[in-house]
């Protein structure tokens, strides 16, 4: 494990505020070398009453707050506002989630010009929501997470984890770096407002283009949730279940060739995807189950890696646990992770030069540091610049191998925060993301390589490396997420990259990572969900078979991260004058996510097991009908304040009154009885009625949004959530916008993906100082290439 004075953000101080919402903003940024002090108010945080549990202990509360200080303050009172501004005066960053805390955030910024204030709160500091109490649950039904998951039949199904607030938490972490990098040259602090809604939105697999452009189309948007068919399908084998993904003619053909290429398949019909799913319920569903049914998930996952298939078993916590590539990689470790709380914790999501960046250090007890850490240290804040408001990223170069999800949607961060970044992709093996529907230009593929350019170069040849490593000479950031050793093969490893630049930040990010007896398993977003343990456990009471979820997370959020761990060791770069290789795996995205029920089933074997749409922390909680055709909403009820609420505003009825139901646990033992008096009243009413009356009251609730909610909702049309733009090759769509707006960066770039190879002319010339003629014969030559309206 890397020390502390040789990670990235190493003299960096961050007093933290936040509390439920985004705590994991913080822990990343400690787990990145700065130094963070939580501030909590005298009995402590609201998230250490949050479960999982062990011996009374929040593991909750514990895994977001590892490596942190923590001294408590009343910051409504004046002592304790006054003890506040002078830790900020001697620090870099203060991160809160409090919307309605009693301090003016302007006359902080003007007391300390010099500091990023990130603001982390449910629905952003304005719009019609602003106010409206939330959890977790609430934001991931809010946001898009949650119309895709689950199957018709049932509710849909909330995922396992905090994932709306750890999405917005890994988001203000990278807002956050972007400000630092924004003060280095300006000397300027600024405000961020970050809203979990709209950080969430983001990821939700491109719902907002996709829906728009079809709506364009004067076409059909499929958004009925159907698992994880038909392209994420799981199977169930001798000792549990295994998830395959076959996207490509040759993926089809490995996959028929294992089944003993029976005849009924051999038509060229069913090399697509949509030829397989004409035949995938009367045909290919039974077969597959009939050929794994005495075979072990693992077995299964070792064969169809050999041969090339995205094939991967679906894990509990207590397998991801015990196995040898978690171990070999030392994704967890054996350490205290509060006081009198030691088991298995999993270690941070960064490695960087081959030195993984975990935790340093356990969470800390309420008050633990008040001695210490409330000492005043001087810190000599940047010198204040009248350069105006510019795009942090201005300047930048960033070459962008980046396919699918993960390392575009990490060069479309810096891009449109006004980073160069040129994708690097040809015809000869394109960006799936791009050709997925045989052609080159679609909504998702626009939506995350959105302003960039691009240049079309054939890496197999010897001319074309050759070209490529005089881009990477005067680069500042390579994005890479291909197969393990594909980098390698092509002659552009880590040593060799940085060999020819030694300044360069090369981010890299695999789906087990690049070491590990899996290192070299191939895969897709929803494949680390399945080895992570994620795919167990976003399951129902009963059991059985997941349901899945169409969604590609982890994808967007690694994504992040990726980007997260760029900009960090460019600050380090500015202290040192050298780059480094960042790496994230993707499965330890899922893992470290799920931290909280990693570390219970280390220390309780066999107690993490599926919840479906219940929760520990109170009762009624779940997804509920309303009236109308799949209309959901989800209600969650956190203590007896907001049962007295939630009657109130139901009209008191009498059912409600029951003796059994006034206290909170006894409502957990009732939840069954209660949940069908709840779905008896929302039946009843929309769900932005049920929403609404139930905001009024106080109590956490929301709609389900679907994609196609999104163009016309008054609250991201108030914070300008959508973006429109005219895609070449797609027509008039929306882009999502930005999850946080800023005092001093201006808001992000609006801008068309570009057509492959379209800037590769221009690149030449500007950049590598190429004439026409030579850049004419390498095209001709299939080395470069161009969009179709150039060749032409």
């Amino acid at each position: 494990m890397a020390s502390d004075s040789e990670r990235p953000l190493a003299g960096i101080r961050v007093i933290d505020n936040a509390d439920e919402c985004g705590e994991i903003c913080g822990r990343l940024l400690a787990d990145l070398g700065a130094g963070v002090i939580r501030v909590e108010p005298p009995g402590g945080s609201t998230s250490r009453s949050f479960p999982p549990f062990h011996n009374n202990t929040s593991l909750y509360f514990a895994v977001r707050n590892l490596g942190k200080k923590s001294i408590t303050l009343d910051v409504e009172s004046d002592d304790g506002r006054r003890r506040l501004d002078e830790l900020l005066d001697s620090s870099d960053v203060w991160i809160e989630s409090r919307r309605a805390i009693d301090l003016n955030r302007r006359d902080i910024l003007n007391r300390h010009p010099a500091l990023v204030v990130t603001s982390i709160t449910p629905f952003g500091l304005t719009g019609p929501y602003r106010d409206y109490a939330a959890t977790d649950a609430v934001l991931v039904a809010m946001s898009g997470l949650l119309f895709r998951s689950g199957v018709l039949g049932k509710p849909p199904l909330i995922a396992p984890g905090a994932l709306a607030y750890d999405i917005a938490g890994a988001t203000a972490a990278f807002a956050t770096v972007a400000a630092l990098w924004d003060r280095a040259s300006t000397g300027r602090g600024q405000h961020l407002d970050v809203s979990v809604l709209e950080a969430a939105a983001q990821t939700s697999d491109w719902a907002l283009p996709n829906f728009s452009a079809t709506k364009a189309r004067n076409s059909s948007y499929f958004e009925l949730r159907m698992g994880s068919a038909p392209i994420y399908t799981m199977y169930p084998c001798a000792d549990g279940y295994v998830r395959l993904i076959i996207l490509n003619p040759r993926q089809w053909r490995a996959m028929r060739a294992w089944l003993g290429d029976p005849e009924v398949l051999q038509s060229d019909h069913f090399d697509h995807l949509l030829g397989r799913m004409s035949i995938q319920h009367d045909i290919l569903d039974p077969m597959f189950a009939e050929f794994f049914k005495d075979k072990t998930k693992l077995e299964l996952s070792l064969e169809a890696q050999r041969r090339g298939l995205a094939m991967t078993p679906v894990l509990s916590p207590d397998e991801v646990l015990a196995a040898d590539h978690f171990a070999a990689r030392n994704t967890f470790r054996n350490a205290e992770a509060a006081d009198g709380v030691s088991g298995s914790v999993a270690d941070g999501f960064f490695i960087l030069d081959g030195r993984r960046l975990g935790f340093t250090g356990p969470a800390p007890a309420v008050g633990e540091h008040n001695r210490d850490a409330l000492t005043h240290i001087a810190k000599a804040a940047p010198a204040a610049s009248s350069v105006e408001r510019r795009l942090p990223f201005a300047g930048l170069r960033v070459l962008d191998f980046g396919i699918g999800g993960v390392g575009v949607e990490a060069g479309r961060l810096l891009a449109e925060y006004g980073a160069d970044v040129i994708k690097i992709e040809t015809r000869a093996h394109p960006d799936f993301i791009r050709a997925v529907f045989g052609t080159e230009m679609n909504p998702s593929f626009a939506s995350s390589s959105r302003c960039k350019r691009s240049f079309g170069i054939n890496l197999r040849t010897e001319r074309g490396l050759e070209i490529i490593k005089r881009l990477i000479a005067v680069s500042d950031v390579a994005i890479e997420n291909s197969a393990t050793g594909t980098m390698e093969r092509m002659g552009l490893s880590s040593a060799q990259i940085r060999a020819i630049n030694p300044k360069i930040v090369l981010a890299s990010s695999q789906l087990m990572g690049a070491s590990g007896p899996w290192k070299d398993w191939i895969g897709f977003g929803p494949n680390s969900r399945t080895a992570g343990a994620m795919t167990w456990l976003w399951n129902f009471l009963e059991g059985g078979m997941p349901p899945g979820s169409g969604a590609i997370h982890p994808d967007h959020l690694a994504g992040r991260m990726l980007a997260l761990g760029a900009v960090a060791t460019l600050l380090a770069r500015e202290r040192h004058g050298v780059g480094g290789h960042l790496e994230v795996a993707q499965v330890e995205v899922i893992v470290g996510l799920l931290a909280d029920l990693m570390l219970k089933a280390s220390l309780e074997p066999g107690s993490v097991n599926p919840q479906g749409n219940l929760s520990a922390r109170g009762a009624p909680w779940g997804v509920y009908p309303c009236a109308g055709s799949e209309r959901w909403c989800v209600i969650t009820v956190r203590n007896d304040d907001d049962w007295r609420r939630f009657r109130a505003a139901i009209g008191d009825p009498e059912w409600a009154r029951a003796r059994e139901y006034e206290t909170a646990r006894a409502r957990l033992e009732a939840r069954a009885e209660l949940d069908r008096h709840v779905t008896e009243w929302t039946s009843a009413h929309s769900d932005r009625e049920v929403t609404d009356i139930l905001q009024r009251a106080g109590v956490p609730a929301g709609f389900m949004m679907y994609a196609s909610d999104m163009p016309g909702d008054p609250h991201l049309l108030a914070r300008g959530y959508p973006q429109h733009v005219e895609q070449p090759g797609v027509g008039a769509m929306l882009f999502e916008g930005s999850a946080f707006h800023a005092t001093s960066i201006p808001e992000p770039i609006v801008a068309p993906a570009p057509a492959l190879g379209e800037h590769t002319r221009d690149i030449c010339r500007t950049i590598l100082r190429m004439e026409d003629a030579e850049v004419s014969k390498l095209v001709a030559e299939g080395v470069l290439e161009e969009s179709a309206g150039q060749r032409s």
